[in-house]
C-alpha cells in the first residue's frame, strides 16, 4: 500500500471503530452502514481491506462487544452489538479494598 492508502486505511478504520462502539446495544449493522457514516473519501480497495480487517477483529479479538449473526440480502456480514464498550468501564476502582 502507498502512504496515501495507509493513511486512508487508518483513518477509515478508526472512524468505523468509533461509530461501531457508539452504536446502542442490541442494534444490528453491516460494515457498509459504518462505512457510509464514516464519510471518508478513499478507494474501493481500502474500503474492502478495512471491511476484512473489521470482520477479523470481531472474530478474533477478546471481549469485543460484537458478534456476526449472518448475512443480509446483498451478502454483507451482519453484526450485532451485544454489550457496552469494554474500554468504558463505569467502575473506576483499580482494585483492592477501600
Amino acid at each position: 500500500m502507498s502512504y496515501k492508502q495507509e493513511d486512508d486505511f487508518i483513518t477509515l478504520k478508526n472512524r468505523t471503530l468509533g461509530i461501531a462502539f457508539n452504536i446502542s446495544e442490541g442494534q444490528t449493522f453491516t460494515f457498509h452502514d459504518l462505512n457510509s457514516r464514516a464519510n471518508v473519501q478513499c478507494s474501493k480497495a481500502v474500503q474492502q481491506n478495512v471491511g476484512r480487517w473489521f470482520a477479523y477483529f470481531v472474530k478474533h479479538a477478546p471481549r469485543v462487544p460484537f458478534i456476526i449473526i449472518g448475512k443480509d440480502t446483498h451478502g454483507h456480514l451482519v453484526y450485532l452489538k451485544t454489550g457496552p464498550n469494554p474500554h468504558h468501564n463505569s467502575n473506576t476502582s483499580k482494585g483492592g479494598d477501600c
